[in-house]
């Protein structure tokens, strides 16, 4: 699936595990889309949060966040056969940067 996003955020982890030691690694992106829906408990966009490779980790990091970005998206098997979304691609459109106050 694609879509185009505002990226918020890319970031990279490292940590030991503490039950068995192990080194997990791992990136993930934050980004909102304009296919939320308005509730009438809920107002805007909340930022959904995905894991990214090392690959488009680095394209987001070549081009830097706050931006837009044309992202492809697929799903994958997760823990107990649950659904998990992976960002596959993410492909720079344009710098997104606020106004200056006044």
């Amino acid at each position: 699936m694609s879509e185009t996003v505002l990226v918020l955020r890319a970031d990279r982890y490292e940590f030991a595990s503490e039950k068995t030691g192990e080194i997990i690694k791992g990136c993930n992106v934050y980004f909102i889309s304009d296919s939320q829906v308005e509730t009438p408990n809920a107002v805007g966009e909340k930022p959904m949060k995905v894991s990214i490779t090392d690959e488009v980790f680095n394209e987001i990091k070549l081009h830097g966040a706050p931006a837009i970005y044309s992202i492809t998206t697929k799903t994958k098997p997760g823990k107990d056969g649950t659904a998990t979304v992976t960002l596959t691609k993410a492909k720079f459109q344009q710098p997104f940067k606020l106004p200056e106050s006044e």
